[in-house]
């Protein structure tokens, strides 16, 4: 096992770099895949646990309530990595303080099949978002139970993980009538709050224990494959997924001393629907694919505070008012798109080509609200003024976004027989479109919102040189951008009672980056290596809500005692190394190590990038039977000694080290079971993707430990 480290002996083929099924050895981007059975034997549970053993890539954790949120490659995180599902865009995600919170991680991972993750720019081939890499997710396929002729099957397996009491159950069944395939699976997860090291319960902002949650997580998929004959096929899909999450946050907010109680209530749902008609063989196109999809996406999260000895206005001021805040936060994507991608293998000038192109369009609507309730505990009255601020409100306009895009790519052996080229570019026109109606009207004082279209060319050009049957070197250019968000275009919100002002700015310029990457690739016996050396310099990046100098600023707002815009100041450089071996020493034993070592810079500031992780190393040896096997990986993390103290930051972690422990074995043909022991020395340690904003002193820092000594246990049947 190890799912991030390199397999040997079989061809590993991805889909994500090009859009396009091609070996890892044919790209010259660097590209991990994980796959179905190493998630099983590496006992991964959620995402965290997916990319545990991935250096240079991290997803933080809201330990206090939202859980997992953004994942990070190569230092850049958010909305600035694509995330993609059976390539469809999964929606933005969207913060706005502190009880509003619309992640990105809407799927369940017992129905996935694969996940690739391309480091660094790749807006040449997917467009905006992928300023700083892609991770798309592959869900399973009737192939994936039907093979060898069979016309029916399937899989019902079992999870359950001590840190979070987590027990997960699902399954998928898959047949096949007269040509026709058909799979049907769903998943369901039951848990509770993350187990971490922390010893002081009670209530408030000392308190390290975790917060009491409850969740439960559901997901549906089904694909119908028909043959339609010409060559071509159809394939509809409907996905679902839905998250309930009840949170008592015991830890409470250290900037409102007079509440003594919060409960958060969270869901998000989405669903996705497509059609896809894929053709072999039509006329120049070797294939050609086309997809249509909807897909919708909900967030709501309910926050109810309990308030004492404040005043009428229940804000932090000592009075002799008891009140209660209720607040409802909805944030809403609703997109309809559509995608053509062909491919073409021509031979011209006496040159083979294999030519990738293709187009898409998709329309997003986006809408945001807070409602809410404020009760006077002594008396009942009730108001829709919250702390301050007349309720419902928007934080900025119903929004329709546009995106057009279109790419070729060209992969050719000129020059030299051992030399590939490998020149692509990507056209992208977007058109943000606001609806400005009463409720965003009343909520930002009545400013206008601002609409914004412009166009992007992302170009690259890849090389591969084989050098020799053994040693490939690759190199590559890649451009990447990300269009302004709508959400920082108009947001627009004024609480003069609370003292703040968050105003719009419609001259937001697209984010942009260049890279450039050269690596070595080594296939050598039993041996397998890589190495990579990445530059990247990105420009204009969009700093959300960031504090105007007020009151010298001429665009702060008159009352106000903060105003806040999103504005283009940060300019940044990020480099590194990475680097990955595997070597099968003896039979049915496999070495491997891994290691990634990021810097980054804001060169405006001329200050460390905080957002980078630390160097990190995963190391492993197992070994692999027919019918069982077992792996011990140790990690190890510098701790961060590059970081930018000008924000506030009053907490860096020290390195760690751990060791984990899984084995497999499967008593009968069509039943395996597979076990994991993590954090084997039941170490006391943070992650800095974790920790790197915390900025209040009064914060209990051990309430982000990483769960101490736990264990994870799999099974499943297949039929």
């Amino acid at each position: 096992p190890g799912s991030a480290l390199p397999k040997i002996e079989k061809v590993q083929v991805v889909g994500a770099v090009s859009r396009v099924e091609e070996a890892v050895e044919s790209v010259a981007a660097t590209v991990s895949l994980i796959e179905r059975k190493d998630a099983f034997r590496d006992v991964a549970s959620d995402l965290r646990g997916l990319l545990r053993y991935e250096p240079g890539v991290s997803i933080e954790n809201g330990a206090t309530r939202f859980g997992l949120g953004n994942i990070a490659i190569r230092g850049l995180d958010g909305n600035r990595v694509q995330m993609t599902v059976d390539g469809i865009r999964l929606p933005e995600s969207y913060r706005v303080g502190l009880y509003a919170n619309a992640s990105r991680n809407a799927l369940g991972l017992g129905l996935l099949k694969q996940v690739e993750i391309v480091r660094g720019p790749a807006s040449a081939i997917h467009g905006s978002d992928a300023l700083a890499g892609v991770v798309a997710f592959t869900t399973l396929d009737p192939a994936s139970f039907l093979r060898g002729g069979k016309a029916f099957g399937g899989e019902a397996f079992a999870v359950h993980t001590r840190a979070d009491g987590g027990i997960a159950r699902g399954g998928a069944v898959a047949f096949e009538a007269a040509g026709t395939q058909v799979l049907v699976g769903a998943e369901r997860t039951d848990s509770r709050e993350i187990d971490n090291l922390g010893t002081v319960g009670g209530t408030g902002a000392t308190r390290t224990e975790p917060n009491p949650q409850s969740a439960r997580t559901e997901s549906q998929l089904v694909k119908w494959i028909v043959p339609a004959g010409s060559g071509w096929r159809y394939t509809l899909t409907a996905d679902r997924y839905a998250r309930d999450v009840a949170t008592d946050e015991l830890s409470l907010n250290p900037r409102t001393p007079r509440t003594v109680s919060q409960l958060g209530d969270d869901l998000s749902r989405r669903s996705r629907y497509s059609a896809e008609a894929v053709g072999y063989d039509i006329g120049p196109f070797t294939r050609l694919a086309f997809t249509a999809f909807l897909q919708d996406s909900r967030t709501q999260q309910d926050t109810a505070e309990t308030r004492v000895n404040t005043t009428a206005a229940c804000l932090s001021a000592p009075g002799t008012i008891n009140c209660l805040r209720e607040v409802r936060f909805r944030y809403e994507n609703r997109e309809k798109g559509v995608v053509a991608i062909g491919e073409a293998e021509p031979r011209w000038f006496g040159l083979e080509h294999r030519f990738v192109a293709g187009a898409e369009f998709s329309r997003t609507r986006s809408t945001e609200s807070r409602d809410g309730r404020q009760t006077i505990l002594n008396t009942g009255a009730v108001s829709s003024v919250v702390g301050g601020e007349p309720l419902p409100a928007r934080d900025f306009p119903v929004t329709d976004t546009d995106r057009f895009g279109a790419f070729v790519q060209d992969s050719v052996v000129a020059l030299d027989p051992r030399l590939t080229w490998i020149p692509g570019v990507r056209v992208d026109a977007f058109r943000v479109r606001p609806r400005a109606d009463e409720m965003f009207a009343s909520s930002s004082g009545g400013r206008p919102v601002a609409s914004l279209s412009d166009e992007s060319a992302s170009p690259k050009l890849g090389v591969l040189f084989r050098a020799s049957e053994a040693l490939t070197l690759n190199a590559q250019l890649a451009t990447g951008f990300r269009a302004p968000p709508a959400a920082d275009l108009n947001i627009g919100l004024t609480s003069l009672p609370a003292g703040y002002s968050v105003i719009p700015n419609p001259d937001l310029k697209p984010e942009t980056s260049r890279g450039a990457e050269i690596g070595a690739r080594v296939k050598a016996g039993d041996v397998e290596a890589m190495a990579t050396a990445f530059y990247t310099r990105y420009s204009d990046l969009i700093l959300s809500r960031t504090p105007l100098a007020c009151p010298a600023n001429p665009a702060c707002v008159p009352g106000a005692t903060g105003t806040f815009q999103s504005r283009n100041v940060a300019e940044a450089r990020i480099y590194g190394v990475e680097a990955r071996i595997a070597w099968r020493f003896a039979k049915g034993w496999t070495a491997r190590a891994a290691i990634s070592a990021p810097r980054g810079d804001d060169t405006g500031k001329n200050v460390p990038l905080n957002s980078i992780d630390p160097p990190r190393a995963v190391a492993g040896i197992g070994y692999e039977a027919p019918r069982w096997g077992a792996a011990l990986h140790v990690t190890h993390s510098r701790a961060p000694t590059r970081v930018d103290r000008t924000v506030g930051l009053n907490f860096v972690p020290p390195g760690w080290t751990t060791a984990d422990l899984t084995a497999w074995w499967k008593p009968l043909p069509a039943l395996e079971i597979a076990a994991g022991a993590f954090n084997l020395a039941d170490r006391k340690y943070w992650l800095w993707s974790d920790v790197r904003n915390l900025t209040n002193i009064t914060a209990g820092f051990d309430r982000y430990t990483q769960p101490g000594r736990n264990y994870g246990v799999n099974a499943r049947w297949s039929f």
